[in-house]
């Protein structure tokens, strides 16, 4: 914890051309909704059959890649010392 983990990567992966990078940070406080939410600023919903399904939008580009980084998934409830938020 708190050696720049987040931040080096993040920063990285910003750096390389073709590359959209969509953050989560995940909390105790995070729900569904807010996931979503996030996706839908740079998805769209397509029908695939009978299937409703999230694709990366036009906007992107086809020549970039959508990155998703989860930081933070595996502390979404709040421990016994109150350190997780």
């Amino acid at each position: 914890p708190g050696s720049g983990k987040t931040m080096t990567l993040t920063s990285v992966l910003q750096s390389v051309q073709g590359v959209v990078l969509a953050s989560l940070n995940f909390s105790s406080r995070t729900t569904p909704e807010l996931i979503m939410k996030t996706f839908a600023q740079y998805c769209t919903y397509v029908r695939k059959g009978k299937d409703v399904v999230l694709e990366p939008a036009e906007s992107l580009g086809t020549s970039s890649w959508l990155v998703v980084f989860c930081d933070e998934i595996n502390l979404p409830e709040e421990d016994t010392y109150g350190t997780q938020r």
